[in-house]
């Protein structure tokens, strides 16, 4: 048996470099841009309207460091509400109106998903006939497409459950679903401001890019180490430190 306390030597190492971390002095204005393109990125309307009012007195906005985001912020908004309250036809409706391009090939990914979730809003309010006529039509043209094979197969396993919600792909009725597909249509519809060239447009937002490189440098000091020391975890770090 070891005299050594591993653990003990292990929080104490913790608390120095949370101590180190806390020494850090981030400026407010950019904790909170980061967040503002964040709200506006993924089109938190409400959300962003309520952090404004929070921050006017103390933050300066950058207009010209958002046009990007900013852009189609109402028409982003009104799709993720559709989507995550089911209701896909109408969002499909919406898209076709306004930003018909983007459905202009019926076996791209964002159809893919839009087809998908509108097969699970009917599976989810027990309407199976006519999930299997619509998974005949819309989800069997994406058989063939080896990355999307297994997703298709899921769906299509939701009808062989009387409780597909305690099914081992109750995950595809979860919320989290719904954000992947609202997710995917609002970085569709960024893709079309004509007022960005092409290879600037990103699909994250800049906090979500930061935490990329932030998981990516730790894994590549981790690797000039030769693999020793804890192996780094964001959502670990996240909530041990916010």
């Amino acid at each position: 048996m070891f005299a050594f306390d591993i653990k003990k030597y292990e929080a104490s190492e913790r608390k120095k470099q949370q101590m180190e971390f806390e020494k850090i002095i981030i400026p407010r204005g950019q904790s909170h841009r980061l967040v503002r393109n964040y709200l506006l990125h993924y089109g938190y309307e409400e959300t962003l309207k309520a952090f404004n009012l929070a921050t006017e007195t103390s933050v300066p906005r950058n207009a010209i460091e958002e046009q990007d985001v900013s852009f189609a912020l109402q028409d982003r908004k009104n799709l993720r509400e559709l989507i995550m309250k089911g209701e896909i036809d109408a969002a499909i409706a919406k898209l076709r109106d306004s930003y018909p391009q983007l459905l202009q090939n019926d076996k791209s990914e964002l159809c893919f998903l839009l087809h998908c979730q509108k097969f699970i809003e009917l599976v989810r309010n027990g309407e199976i006939e006519e999930a299997l006529e619509y998974g005949r039509v819309e989800l069997a043209k994406f058989t063939g497409v080896n990355v999307l094979t297994d997703i298709v197969q899921d769906c299509f396993a939701l009808l062989g459950y009387t409780n597909p919600e305690e099914s081992v792909v109750a995950y595809l009725l979860g919320e989290t679903q719904k954000e992947v597909v609202a997710d995917a249509v609002n970085a569709m519809v960024l893709s079309t401001n004509e007022n960005i060239i092409e290879y600037e447009y990103e699909s994250l937002s800049r906090l979500e890019r930061l935490l990329r490189q932030l998981s990516t440098c730790s894994l590549l000091l981790r690797t000039l180490y030769n693999r020793q020391g804890e192996v780094f975890s964001l959502h670990q770090f996240l909530n041990n430190n916010f």
